[in-house]
């Protein structure tokens, strides 16, 4: 029953495959607007307001797609109410890119005909 060609075997090898296909935005705002996939959002307890930028937030680099487990990462984090610790989270992220951010403003300074800060 498990041996290499089992079900549960050619099964997990479709999820790995299904899971990182690539899907553009376009196709994932299609759903968005299904009344049936808004409910379901709603169960899920992502507020009706997210829903028309849900592709934003699940596609923060916006190279314009999508995979499952990208859409089901932003699902996981938008569900219920936002919490101090997720407000402290994005803090640290942004005082941790602050040194980065100065530093490229200064190489940037450096070249000729760029303007100073």
């Amino acid at each position: 029953f498990h041996g290499p060609d089992s079900v549960p075997e050619r099964l997990s090898e479709c999820m790995d495959e299904l899971i990182e296909e690539e899907v553009p935005v376009a196709c994932i705002d299609d759903a968005i607007r299904n009344p049936q996939v808004k409910a379901a959002l709603i169960e899920l307890d992502v507020y009706a307001e997210d829903h028309s930028r849900l592709t934003d937030i699940f596609d923060p680099d916006n190279g314009g797609t999508l995979t499952l487990a990208d859409v089901a990462t932003g699902i996981r984090r938008l569900r219920g109410q936002p919490r101090r610790s997720d407000i402290v989270c994005v803090d640290l992220m942004l005082r941790s890119m602050q040194p980065q951010m100065t530093e490229i403003l200064e190489r940037l300074s450096a070249l000729e005909g760029f303007p100073a800060t």
